[in-house]
């Protein structure tokens, strides 16, 4: 990376990057005295085995500029193309004593690409390339408030699923509409940023459970987002702070979505992507003094998390069901005096049962039992 002086009317930064990652998959089944005639060759009380080796390789060269048209108005733009390289092989199934059309069965050669696995079934690679971009504009209105406007583009790179006879995942692209503020108030006492956001979402990547509890991911086609996030921070009085933050999405499907074209509709266009709430917020209030030579403080947190679904397609959404909004109180009060201090603190003080994620063992088709995890419960 090169950089110039950033104190140039004109400064730029450009660079190369590569990144290699490699994931070691080793995934086993055990079962006690397992019959040896559907063992996994090689793997004792085995009765499926994963044994892959996924390698990862990003290669990217970019570069950005930025003109000071005039002290208070400025221009950015920067560019950066992209290759990736991602592949998938090795072994991974059943013997061929227990599936006549898995594992062991679907081995296309008796070589053995990743060490430890009976043979191989899986070797594939995908690839691509392609460009994104940025262009930002920011005007200074005063020395303490700062309008901005960006368009923007960010992709990430396609890959291969672990189960070898579904085809790859290409690369998906998103485009970002976004204009905001940044601003300082009453000799910075107070500051309050937020921004207006429209966003587009092609070929979009999402993953679920398919057979054999094996994690599928997939393209979709288009999705939308629009909304407003905005913070402040705001010291009240001397000591005394109260910081607040709040997010509203509007996220959707932009198309019907549909495993290949003379497939069922599996998610309709304008339902809600998954994972995703309408509104978040959050506020913290936060007082501290001196008591006794030491320093003490008081500190009380809210935090709201609207509603969800866990997964896009409407047929497990009706299995599995929503993930309900929570919204915590966490309270603490303490002191401390240089190398020690002592604190009193309750996490989730009224103990709401708010879910984090909710999901079945295997596909939704075939599992019905649906399992939470929680958030933390109350902690004093």
């Amino acid at each position: 990376r090169i950089a110039s002086p950033a104190e140039n009317r004109f400064k730029m930064v450009a660079g190369l990057f590569y990144q290699r990652q490699t994931h070691n998959i080793e995934q086993r089944y055990r079962i006690d005295n397992l019959q040896d005639l559907i063992e996994i060759p090689g793997w004792f009380d085995t009765l499926w085995l994963t044994k892959q080796l996924r390698t990862d390789r990003d290669y990217a060269a970019f570069a950005e500029g930025t003109f000071d048209v005039t002290d208070r108005f400025s221009i950015t733009g920067g560019i950066r193309f992209f290759k990736y390289k991602n592949s998938l092989e090795g072994f991974f199934g059943f013997d061929r004593d227990f599936s006549s059309r898995t594992g062991v069965a679907a081995c296309f050669t008796q070589t053995v690409i990743v060490r430890g696995g009976p043979c191989t079934n899986v070797d594939k690679t995908t690839k691509g390339d392609g460009h994104t971009y940025r262009i930002n504009a920011t005007y200074k209105v005063t020395d303490d408030h700062m309008v901005y406007a960006t368009l923007s583009t960010g992709f990430r790179p396609g890959g291969i699923n672990r189960r070898g006879t579904l085809p790859p995942y290409d690369a998906d692209f998103l485009k970002n509409r976004e204009v905001g503020w940044k601003t300082s108030w009453a000799g910075n006492r107070g500051r309050w940023n937020g921004a207006l956001f429209s966003e587009k979402w092609n070929d979009y990547q999402f993953s679920f459970l398919g057979a054999n509890g094996l994690t599928e991911i997939r393209n979709g086609g288009k999705a939308k987002m629009k909304g407003v996030e905005t913070d402040l921070n705001w010291l009240v009085a001397e000591g005394f702070t109260v910081i607040a933050g709040a997010a509203y999405t509007d996220a959707e499907l932009d198309q019907d979505y549909r495993p290949s074209p003379t497939s069922p509709i599996e998610a309709p266009k304008g339902i809600s992507l998954p994972v995703t709430p309408k509104f978040k917020g959050n506020v913290t209030a936060r007082y501290e003094w001196t008591w006794n030579d030491m320093d003490a403080h008081v500190q009380g947190a809210l935090v709201h998390t609207g509603s969800a679904f866990p997964d896009l397609r409407t047929a497990d959404r009706a299995v599995i069901g929503k993930l309900p909004a929570s919204t915590t109180f966490d309270f603490a009060i303490g002191v401390d005096s240089g190398s020690w201090r002592v604190e009193a603190y309750a996490k989730n003080l009224f103990d709401d049962d708010g879910q984090n994620d909710r999901f079945v063992q295997c596909a939704a088709s075939v599992c019905s039992r649906v399992y939470t995890i929680p958030i933390r419960p109350r902690t004093i």
